[in-house]
This record gives structure tokens, C-alpha cells and sequence, in this order.
């Protein structure tokens, strides 16, 4: 082969050039002068390479492939072209081409962490998750301060359900660098899963200003505002998202999921036909489909969807988990209980979520008791307020709080804010003001005026809701730990306390997808231990406490609704008003898991339901212990 001769001084002058365009972000004049540079002196590998990353800058990715091809011809082990041609092989939807040039990039250099990450990314778009995690793995051992390796690893981690660990590597990734859009993105959807609105939109917004276009941020903003309610905030923010990418069935599946919760059935399955026709119901398309299709008789056709779906390598653990939930709960209204029963056993064990403690549980169960004691909560002060205006609507989770919430809310004078955490943020200020001591001490700080300032935090933020109603209801459950704390800074208000038959509120939670907000929910046994835990501190707090607390059977509520209706009224202090009896015509947007109930008239299926599963119920019957023993 006859040696080619050095490249002369124009065309020394031209590759400079043509770098300086390259780096200086004008990619056509960089591809125009390197072919020069090439026409000119020969071809070689390099000036190849060069011009593809030029062409990759403009997105060209065909160009790409084809000219890092020229490359390797010249050049078989050229590492920057190995990598290239993957990179743009991935993009143009060949993964297999990928993960064949990933492989020879990694025998060129073994250590390379951005090839690592790349060819485990590639890999998992092949569902091959398990394998990504050991290409990110040794990306981080090789270099563990490259914070692109600890972003795909907590990918990878999201994508099996390994959801702690994929938090913690989200959380490192940031520490190093803290401009990674989809870091961010990947948090936030944990931070979402866990119930932690405001942190998910926190992150959310970040990934949204680092990366503008990034549509998975701008979904997830939508989808917080679907989560608090404002249904219409949702559609507008997936309406501006479609100019980014306007056929993203991601967003027209959102879209359906927020009519399907508005009520609007024909516009959802209209939408969800249009996907579907095109073959791209995404997993949330599907769930929707799910929900709707048999007043549209397509169940079969939906449950097929599923399956598909369910196995699919682009489904991740959580959206797996939560088709898996929708065909339970679709199986469950045909009557098919022992296939329900399967996919809900599945859906429970797919995503690992927080550790459910029982001894811590017990533990807190415990120092509640003693620290809110009936000598105590003689002794301890009130907040001054004189504002009657809260109604704390709680229990367990699935005990037909949204119901009762619901039947007041229809009232003209009651506004129904939903779900508050605001409870929780004010123990958290009590209990973080004085880390480290316990809680009998903490408890003995407050004064008169520090329970005022708490409790009036709380109104000004419930009045932020609704100013003019006479009551608002917070029907947040799990605020039945937090008795103790309401009636020291409310002891004007009045708290209802739902019960259900502890079997069928055991099975309702199990059936039911909080994603990891409740730590116990996907285990039969945990279950039935918190409820136990439950049942334990309503019997202290109906001991102790001063406050009007009214307790309300979800059986009762279904079986005499119009007679429970009235009880819930006179407690309430609110004469009779027919709109009670009305109450699934009332327009205000329900986002807990009991929305679809509360738009229709009552119905009674969803009592003793437990006998349509009583040969799987042993955990939970015998975690209960003698709460089973319902009356």
C-alpha cells in the first residue's frame, strides 16, 4: 500500500477550521470543510469519525452510521467510531447493531465508563435490565465520581423495582452533578410513587429548566396536578407539552387518563382507540382502557392489551405493577376471583418498596399512648383559635373515608379539600423542633401560643382552599395518629372516624395500587398488623380525648345511607339538605383510589367481599387476630 503524504498547509489550514466549526456549534460548515479536507488528502478514519459527530450534532443519525461505517473500514478498532456507530444505531432503533459496536468499543477500551453506561442503556431498551446494572456497576467501579454511570444505574434499578436503591443513586448522581435533567426526572417519579408531591414537583420543575424539551418532566408536572385534583391544570400542561412532541402517545394517554377521572368515558376511549389503532396504547393507556372497557364491552380486548404490555421489554417494574393491579381489579368485577386474586398476588410482589417495621410500628403505637395519656391530655394547653372550621375525616385507607367526605361535601355549607398532608407537616415541626428527646418532652414545650401559631398555619392554608364554607374536611386516614396532636390545636373541631369490616378493608388495601406511599400495603400479614396497631391507639384516643369524635361503619353508610346521612349532619352541627342523597352528581374532582365510587349512586358489592377470597385471606385473618371479630 503506497503511503499517503503529509497533509499540505491549505489543508492543515481546513481541518483547523473545520474544528473550530465543529466545537463552535456549526456543524454543516464543519461536515462541508472536513469532506474538503478529505477530497483533498485521502480518506482517513479520523476525518470520518470527525464528520459523523458533526452530522450527530444535527441529529442526522442516518449520516451518522453511514459515515462512521466509511470509518471502520479504514479503521476496524477506531474507538470514537465504534462508539458513534452504537450511539447512533440505538437511536435509529437498531439495538442489536448496538450491542455489537458496544462490544468492540469495550475490547478497544475496557474502561471507557461513558461506552459502559451507553451499552447498558441499550441493553436495557431490550429489557435486558439486569445485565445493565452490572455494565453501570463497573462503570462506577472504574470511575465512581462519573455521575452519568449513577444516573443510568438508578434507571436500571427503577426499571427491576429495586426503588431504594435507585433513589440512592439518583441522589448521588445529583451530589456530583446536579444538572442532570433526567436525574431529576427519575426522583421525582419516586418521590411521586411515594406520595411526596411537593419534592416530585420540585424535581420536576428542575429537570424542566436544565432541559426544556424533556417531555417525561413536562408528564410529570401533569400528572402532580392530576394527583391534587386540578384536573383541568393536568390537560393544560399536556396541551402545551404536545408542541414539544405532538404525536407522544405518552401524553394523549395522560390525556385519557384525566377524562376517564373527569367522567368524560367517550372522550377517553376515544383517544385511547386512536393509540390503539396506531398500536400505542403505552401501560397508563392501557390501565385507562382497563377502567373503561366494559361500557364499551372491549374487557377482552383489554385484558389482551395487558398481557402484551406486561411483558414487553420497555415496561418497567412500575408500570408492570400497575397493569398487573388493573387486570386484578378488572377480573375482580367479572366475577373471576381466583385469576384476580393472581395478578393481585403478582402486582404485590413486583416493585420492592420502603421495609414495612412492625416493632417500630408497635414501638410508636406505644409512645403515642403513653405520651398522650389521659393525665396528659389533662395537663397539656390548647391552641386559641376558636375555629370550628376543620372536620377530620380518617380511619384506614379504603374504610369509605372519600365516601362520608363526599356526602358532606354535597352539603352547600362544607367544602371538601381532599387529602391534606398538612397534619403530618405540623407533627413533623413539634417532633424536629426537638430531635433527639422524646416525645413526652416534646410535648412538654408547647405553650398556649406555639399550638396557636401551628393551628393557625394550618387554617390559613386550609382557607387558601376554600374561604367561604363553614366547614372543610380533611379526610387525610392516616391522621388517626395524629388525634392527640388535632385535639390540642383544634378543641372547637369534630373528628368522624370511619370502620370497615377489617377483612374487607385488609383485602381493599391489597387490592388497591399506592405505588410505596404505605409501606405495609403489599402483604397480607403487614395488613393486618397495622390494622391492629390501628384499631389499638382509636381505642386509646376514644379514651382520652375531648373533642366530639363521631364513629361512622362503612356497612352502615351503605346499607342506610340516607339515616347515616342525617347522623353525619347533626354531628356536624348542618341542617338537612336533599343534595346529601345526590351526592355522585356532586362536580368536584375525587383523586383518591375511591373516585369512581363516589360518582355513582351506592352500591353494596364491595361488602363482605372477602368471602370471594376467603381460601387466600389466612395472613391476614390471623394477623388480625381477634380485630377479625367484627361487630
Amino acid at each position: 500500500m503506497t503511503a499517503r503524504p503529509a497533509p499540505s498547509d491549505r489543508d492543515k489550514k481546513r481541518f483547523q477550521r473545520a474544528m473550530q466549526a465543529l466545537e463552535g456549534g456549526n456543524p454543516r460548515e464543519a461536515i462541508r470543510l472536513f469532506d474538503k479536507v478529505r477530497q483533498s488528502w485521502g480518506d482517513d478514519a479520523d476525518i470520518w469519525y470527525l464528520m459523523g459527530l458533526a452530522h450527530g450534532k444535527l441529529g442526522q443519525m442516518v449520516h451518522v452510521e453511514r459515515v462512521t461505517k466509511r470509518a471502520l473500514e479504514l479503521d476496524p478498532r477506531h474507538f470514537g467510531a465504534l462508539y458513534s456507530l452504537a450511539n447512533a444505531q440505538v437511536t435509529l432503533g437498531n439495538q442489536e447493531g448496538a450491542l455489537e459496536n458496544y462490544n468492540k468499543a469495550m475490547s478497544v477500551n475496557p474502561a471507557d465508563p461513558a461506552v459502559l453506561t451507553n451499552y447498558g442503556l441499550a441493553l436495557g431498551l431490550l429489557g435486558r435490565h439486569e445485565e445493565a446494572i452490572v455494565l453501570h456497576e463497573k462503570a462506577i467501579n472504574y470511575h465512581p465520581n462519573y455521575a452519568p454511570a449513577h444516573e443510568c444505574l438508578g434507571s436500571s434499578c427503577m426499571a427491576v423495582g429495586h426503588t431504594e436503591r435507585a433513589f440512592g443513586e439518583f441522589q448521588k448522581a445529583l451530589r456530583l452533578d446536579p444538572r442532570l435533567a433526567k436525574t431529576h426526572h427519575g426522583l421525582g417519579r419516586i418521590y411521586c410513587a411515594k406520595g411526596c408531591f411537593d419534592d416530585a414537583e420540585r424535581h420536576f420543575l428542575e429537570a424542566v429548566r436544565l432541559e426544556p424539551n424533556l417531555v417525561a418532566a413536562h408528564i410529570g408536572l401533569s400528572t402532580i396536578a392530576r394527583y391534587r385534583g386540578d384536573f383541568e391544570e393536568a390537560l393544560r400542561i399536556a396541551t402545551l407539552t404536545e408542541k414539544i412532541s405532538p404525536d407522544d402517545p405518552i401524553l394523549q394517554a395522560v390525556k385519557a387518563d384525566v377524562q376517564e377521572r373527569k367522567g368524560d368515558y367517550n372522550e377517553a376511549y376515544s383517544v385511547l382507540r386512536r393509540l390503539a389503532e396506531k398500536d400505542q396504547l403505552t401501560p397508563l393507556a392501557i390501565e385507562t382502557y382497563a377502567k373503561i372497557c366494559r361500557k364499551f364491552d372491549a374487557c377482552d380486548e383489554a385484558l389482551q392489551f395487558i398481557e402484551m404490555s406486561i411483558n414487553a421489554p420497555a415496561t418497567d417494574a412500575m408500570e408492570r405493577q400497575m397493569l398487573m393491579f388493573a387486570a386484578g381489579n378488572l377480573l375482580d368485577k367479572l366475577g373471576q376471583y381466583d385469576k384476580a386474586f393472581e395478578w393481585y398476588r403478582s402486582a404485590n410482589t413486583t416493585v420492592t418498596g420502603a421495609h414495612f417495621d412492625s416493632d417500630e410500628l408497635h414501638r410508636n403505637a406505644d409512645d403515642l399512648i403513653s405520651s398522650f395519656s389521659k393525665e396528659a391530655m389533662a395537663s397539656l394547653p390548647r391552641a386559641r383559635t376558636g375555629n370550628s372550621r376543620p372536620i377530620f375525616i380518617l380511619g384506614m385507607p379504603r374504610s369509605g373515608t372519600s365516601l362520608t367526605e363526599q356526602i358532606l361535601a354535597s352539603h352547600p355549607d362544607v367544602y371538601g379539600a381532599g387529602e391534606l398532608d398538612y397534619m403530618k407537616v405540623i407533627a413533623d415541626k413539634v417532633h424536629g423542633a426537638f430531635s433527639g428527646a422524646s416525645r413526652s418532652t416534646q410535648l412538654s414545650t408547647l405553650t398556649t401560643g406555639k399550638l396557636t401559631e401551628l393551628a393557625n398555619d394550618y387554617l390559613e392554608k386550609t382557607a387558601q382552599l376554600n374561604a367561604a364554607a363553614r366547614y372543610i374536611t380533611d379526610k387525610m386516614p392516616h391522621n388517626f395518629q395524629y388525634i392527640g396532636l388535632i385535639n390540642l390545636l383544634f378543641p372547637e373541631a369534630r373528628i368522624i372516624h370511619c370502620r370497615r369490616n377489617p377483612l374487607d378493608n385488609g383485602l381493599s388495601i391489597y387490592f388497591q395500587n399506592f405505588f410505596w406511599s404505605h409501606e405495609y400495603a403489599n402483604d397480607l400479614k403487614s395488613i393486618g398488623i397495622f390494622y391492629r396497631e390501628y384499631n389499638r391507639l382509636m381505642r386509646h384516643w376514644e379514651q382520652v380525648i375531648d373533642i366530639p369524635m363521631l364513629t361512622v361503619a362503612y356497612e352502615d353508610l351503605i346499607e342506610n345511607t340516607e339515616a347515616e346521612s342525617r347522623r353525619l349532619l347533626a354531628f356536624c352541627d348542618l341542617d338537612w339538605n336533599d343534595a346529601v342523597m345526590k351526592f355522585h352528581t356532586t362536580r368536584r374532582n375525587v383523586v383518591t383510589a375511591s373516585y369512581d365510587q363516589v360518582r355513582q349512586p351506592i352500591y353494596k358489592t364491595s361488602r363482605a367481599r372477602w368471602k370471594n377470597y376467603e381460601k387466600y385471606i389466612g395472613p391476614l385473618r390471623e394477623a388480625l387476630g381477634d380485630c377479625a371479630d367484627f361487630e
